[in-house]
């Protein structure tokens, strides 16, 4: 299978920095496609260095296990590295005290996909036109969700949906969520930080905006766009990997006789 693979981000309308971090790789540490997206909290300088550290020791963690393949055991010891290195960053300097970051991962290899992932950055998959979320949202809200304590439609607007129960760096110790699935001809599967969602684009018209003439560079950067006509009050970040359709396989009619 080929993947395609595209990204983009954007400061927003309201933020003066970037605290989005993104990873798109091909052919390395033995992937297809590594897509990584990080979205950094705890202030302007704390957030940035939260997420940058985030990736960079997810990647050099990848990199470097002289592994292959889309084992998540490989996706959760570089989270636990990561959130190790952004925890002991947070300790020994008092300006970034309390810094943390969200981290969605997803890596493909052979139409095999492992997804892991921490906090609200969401994944969707897309696939025959329709988007679903694929990764689990680690918000206050959710979480009461999943317990069973307030009802689904309670938690779309809740007060607190915003407050993270699960974050790279917060804690000692973390619990991200796993996955794997089997990609299909066609599938796109979609990282991005929930500045998509706070400006108000719902995941239908994200897809629209994103596949509609099979231009992933081009449909990221509308996404972006539409972004920043709603406003964009956060940071927005995406990354896309699609698998391509092979057209050798696409059946051909015989022409009628008249």
């Amino acid at each position: 299978m080929r993947v395609r693979i595209a990204w983009a981000t954007d400061p927003g309308l309201e933020r003066e920095e970037n605290e989005d971090s993104v990873v798109v790789w091909r052919n390395k540490a033995g992937l297809d496609t590594l897509i990584v997206v990080c979205d950094g909290m705890g202030g302007h300088a704390a957030g940035q260095q939260a997420s940058s550290i985030a990736v960079k020791t997810v990647t050099e963690v990848l990199a470097e296990d002289r592994e292959e393949g889309t084992d998540v055991d490989r996706l959760r010891r570089a989270c636990k590295e990561a959130n190790s290195a952004v925890f002991k960053a947070a300790r020994d300097n008092p300006d970034w005290a309390g810094m943390g970051s969200t981290m969605v991962i997803a890596a493909i290899r052979s139409g095999d996909l492992a997804l892991l992932n921490v906090g609200d950055s969401p994944a969707y998959l897309f696939r025959n036109g329709f988007g679903k979320l694929v990764s689990q949202d680690h918000s206050w809200p959710a979480e009461q969700v999943r317990l069973g304590l307030i009802k689904p439609e309670e938690a779309a607007n809740h007060p607190l949906k915003h407050r993270l129960t699960r974050a790279v760096g917060v804690w000692e110790q973390i619990q991200p969520f796993t996955d794997k699935m089997k990609l299909e001809e066609g599938d796109a599967i979609v990282l991005c930080s929930d500045g998509v969602e706070t400006a108000g684009v719902s995941v239908e018209e994200m897809g629209r905006l994103l596949l509609r003439d099979g231009n992933l560079d081009r449909g990221a950067e509308r996404v972006i766009e539409r972004c920043r006509e709603l406003g964009a009050p956060d940071n927005v970040t995406l990354a896309v990997a699609r698998v391509e359709v092979d057209v050798t396989k696409t059946a051909v009619l015989p022409k009628l006789k008249i």
